[in-house]
């Protein structure tokens, strides 16, 4: 029995590891619009990882909870809260439009902490990580004070 040469080894890992990678992609990434609209399903959507409000600095936020309550294949629209540094408590609304495989999400609301009630406004991109992860990058004002990140939401 003849054993394969080095090429013939490379050539077969090679092949075995493109294959390998193109099913783990498929599997894991959206391939359309569409398929956007499935992983963002109607439901509560949170933080991956939750943190003490303590550990936010004045300009970040995490501790995201996104209740989807409409959902069409272009749009999604629901409450949203999270957690700003400071303690900063934001309530309010939050819209998305699909667009290819991102989604555009606006949040609004108030924003309070003790004895201190002002709006706040978010500006997001969320991009599918999996069937059931979303990251959101946002960018947006509280209280007057510029914030931005990012957070890996999860389907609850």
């Amino acid at each position: 029995m003849k054993r394969p040469g080095l090429v013939g080894t490379i050539a077969l890992v090679s092949a075995i590891a493109v294959a390998t990678a193109c099913v783990e992609y498929k599997q894991s990434s959206p391939a359309s619009p569409t398929e956007v609209a499935k992983v963002l399903t109607s439901g509560s959507w949170s933080s991956a990882t939750a943190a003490s409000a303590s550990s936010f600095s004045p300009s970040t936020c995490g501790n995201f909870e996104w209740s989807i309550a409409s959902l069409t294949t272009t749009s999604a629209s629901g409450t949203f809260k999270a957690v700003c540094g400071g303690g900063m408590v934001l309530q309010g609304n939050a819209e998305g439009v699909l667009n290819g495989l991102t989604a555009t999400i606006t949040a609004n609301g108030t924003a309070t902490s003790t004895g201190v009630s002002c709006p706040f406004t978010l500006n997001a991109t969320a991009v599918p990580q999996s069937t059931t992860a979303v990251k959101v990058t946002y960018t947006g004002t509280v209280c007057g004070v510029a914030v931005s990140g990012s957070e890996v939401l999860t389907k609850k």
